[in-house]
């Protein structure tokens, strides 16, 4: 190697160096970086259960998604009464005294928080302020769902808008009105949009009422209402370290009655708690229903069950086999839980077939004790009718057929 060569050279190896150490932070930058785009990849849960804790506030009932929410293992809902127009505003402010969080700490412990039809005039300063600083700075999601108390307001409810959780939504609240049409999908790309299987024929898009309001700059607008007026329907928009969506239309009776009919009414608002909590949506929906479905319907299977067990002891009969079967069935469903909670969403929908086949089981062997066990109050029962029919039978043969044995009588006369 000659004197010349560059690679001898003790100044150009200090020089190399120290453009490689001086670029080392620049390195773990963005090291870092990766690191937390793939921690937002895994997306938002509580980590003590492994679910996205849903602070469900307005009007949490069976005719809403509440049901569903609760019934999708992913999902940990808890129901906060707050709507004026369902329940009385007596009602609504004691269940907001008693059952909304008592802090910061705990509001901002819920991956995704739900205004639907709550009355913004009910809560207290700190309330609102905690809501929109848990989207801001701890990451939360926020969706608010038209009607009559969202938004703007209708009939005289309170506005949004100048509220600090105003501050958070991606539209600005135009009080007190109220539009509707045709629902027309701006971004079918997106991926919550492209999670569901959203035709151009569907029923609740031909005609849909709800809150007008106006998309705030940088808030991306995925679907709008056209033809009476053209206004925004589904929006949202990163806020802070968390995110915020509106739904101008309701998803209760209130204005989503044809929303309700829809196949997917669930899934939709499954679906939308994912991408609020940054958590993985699912590719294939099929699988992802009908295992959703299951669900469902084992609550409410084990619930019937129950049902007739209850019925069944009332008339003695012995129910302990068919708590054998239930303690088998719970097995089968909590390995479709853990299942499902790790994402396999096939394996867990074949666990689930086989828990509800066991349940079907169960149900026909509570039917087979009760009928046992009623088997002898119908013998009892035809016994006591056979006897009686058979006294009364012979009564009226006796009056009746053996009149002649009787001895006539003279007729009498009282004295006078």
């Amino acid at each position: 190697m000659t004197s010349g060569s560059s690679c001898g050279d003790p100044f150009h190896i200090r020089a190399i160096d120290r453009h490689f150490f001086g670029s080392i932070p620049v390195i773990a930058l963005l090291i870092g970086l990766v690191m937390l785009a793939e921690a937002g990849a895994v997306g938002s849960r509580d980590p003590a259960t492994g679910r996205i804790k849903v602070l469900y506030i307005g009007e949490p009932n069976g005719q809403s998604p509440y049901p569903m929410l609760e019934s999708d293992p992913l999902m940990m809902p808890y129901p906060v009464v707050a709507s004026t127009v369902v329940y009385s505003i007596d009602i609504a402010k004691r269940s907001i005294r008693l059952y909304m969080p008592r802090n910061y700490d705990g509001l901002s412990s819920y991956q995704v928080i739900i205004l639907s039809d709550a009355n913004a005039a009910i809560f207290t300063p700190n309330h609102l302020s905690w809501i929109r600083d848990a989207v801001d700075v701890e990451g939360s999601g926020l969706v608010m769902i038209g009607g009559y108390e969202a938004f703007g307001g209708m009939a005289g409810h309170a506005d949004w808008g100048p509220t600090a959780v105003g501050e958070a939504l991606p539209v600005e609240c135009l009080p007190g009105q109220w539009t509707g049409g045709k629902v027309e999908i701006l971004e079918p790309e997106h991926p919550f949009v492209a999670s569901l299987p959203i035709e151009p024929n569907l029923e609740w898009r031909r005609l849909y009422d709800g809150n007008m309001v106006e998309v705030r700059e940088g808030a991306l607008e995925l679907a709008r209402t056209v033809d009476r007026d053209i206004n925004p329907f589904w929006v949202t928009w990163e806020f802070g370290a968390g995110r915020s969506f509106a739904i101008s239309g309701d998803w209760t009776p209130g204005g989503g009655v044809v929303f309700m009919r829809w196949e997917y009414y669930g899934d939709f608002a499954n679906n939308l708690m994912l991408y609020m909590s940054r958590n993985e949506l699912p590719e294939d929906l099929q699988t992802v229903h009908m295992a959703r479905t299951r669900f469902h319907e084992y609550k409410f299977s084990k619930a019937y069950l129950f049902a007739v067990m209850e019925f069944g002891e009332k008339f003695g009969a012995n129910m302990d086999p068919v708590v054998e079967i239930i303690d088998d069935a719970d097995t089968g469903f909590k390995e479709a839980t853990r299942a499902y909670l790790d994402l396999d969403y096939e394996g867990s929908l074949g666990l689930l077939d086989e828990a509800m086949q066991v349940l079907v089981d169960g149900n026909e062997r509570a039917f087979q004790l009760k009928d046992q066990a009623m088997l002898w109050i119908y013998l009892i029962e035809w016994s006591v009718v056979t006897s009686t029919f058979a006294i009364c039978g012979v009564v009226v043969w006796t009056l009746m057929v053996r009149r002649r044995y009787y001895r006539e009588m003279g007729s009498t006369r009282f004295a006078a």
